[in-house]
C-alpha cells in the first residue's frame, strides 16, 4: 500500500455537526440583532480561515460578544444531536485494519472535539489529534498542519487528507516536500464544494474506502 497515513477533518467529514454549528450561528446573529448569513456562506468562511479568525471576520468589532453567545449555544447543544456521518466508522475501521496511521486535525476547540469524539467512540482510532488553540496557529496554517506529525514529516506521497472544505485541500498542500505531494479527498455529498480542486471528490465515505483500496 502506497499510502500509510490518513489525516482526517472532523466537522462534516466524520461527524454530522453542521446542524448544531448552523444553529449556533443563527442564535448568535439573533442575540446581536443582526441579519443571519446563509450557512453555506458561513461554511465557506469557516473552511478557509483559522478558528481564531472566523468570528472576527464575520462579526467584526463585535467578535468578543459574538464568541460569548456562540460558545454558550455550543456548550449546551453540541453533543445532544451528534451522530457520525454515514460510513465514517467503516472508513476508520478500514484504515485501522489495514495498518494506516490515522490522525485528526480540526478547527474545533479541544474541549468540544474531545467530548464529541468520546460520544461517538472515535478517539480510539487516532494516533494524534490537533484541535484549535493547541498551537499558535490553527488549521490550515502550515505550522498547525505539520504539528500532526511532530518534528519530521513522512514522505508526502504516503499521506492522504480526507475532509470536506478548502482548508483540507490546503492541509494536503502543506505536506508537500522533496518534490512529492499528498493526496486530498473531499467529501461533497451535496455538490456544494467551491474551493480549490482536490485530487478526488466523493459523494459518500464508502467511495473514499474504494479509493484507498485501489492503492493496495
Amino acid at each position: 500500500m502506497k499510502h500509510k497515513y490518513v489525516v482526517f477533518d472532523w466537522d462534516g467529514t466524520l461527524a454530522d455537526t453542521y446542524p448544531v454549528i448552523s444553529a449556533a450561528y443563527d442564535y448568535t446573529f439573533d442575540k446581536l440583532g443582526l441579519l443571519r448569513i446563509p450557512y453555506d456562506e458561513i461554511k465557506r468562511i469557516t473552511s478557509t480561515l483559522q478558528n481564531k479568525d472566523t468570528l472576527g471576520h464575520i462579526f467584526k468589532e463585535r467578535k468578543d460578544e459574538a464568541a460569548r453567545y456562540f460558545y454558550e449555544y455550543i456548550e449546551k447543544s453540541h453533543t445532544a444531536r451528534l451522530v457520525p456521518m454515514f460510513g465514517a466508522e467503516k472508513l476508520l475501521e478500514y484504515c485501522r485494519d489495514k495498518g494506516l496511521g490515522c490522525y485528526l486535525i480540526s478547527n474545533k476547540k479541544t474541549q468540544y472535539l474531545r467530548e464529541e469524539m468520546e460520544k461517538l467512540g472515535f478517539e480510539k482510532y487516532f494516533k494524534k489529534v490537533v484541535a484549535a488553540g493547541e498551537y499558535p496557529e490553527d488549521k490550515p496554517h502550515p505550522a498547525a498542519c505539520r504539528a500532526v506529525f511532530g518534528e519530521k514529516l513522512p514522505p508526502a506521497d504516503e499521506i492522504v487528507v480526507i475532509g470536506d472544505g478548502e482548508a483540507d485541500v490546503k492541509t494536503a498542500e502543506t505536506y508537500a516536500h522533496d518534490g512529492r505531494k499528498a493526496k486530498c479527498i473531499i467529501y461533497d455529498p451535496k455538490h456544494k464544494y467551491r474551493g480549490k480542486e482536490p485530487d478526488y471528490k466523493v459523494e459518500s465515505l464508502t467511495e473514499a474506502v474504494k479509493i484507498l483500496e485501489n492503492d493496495e
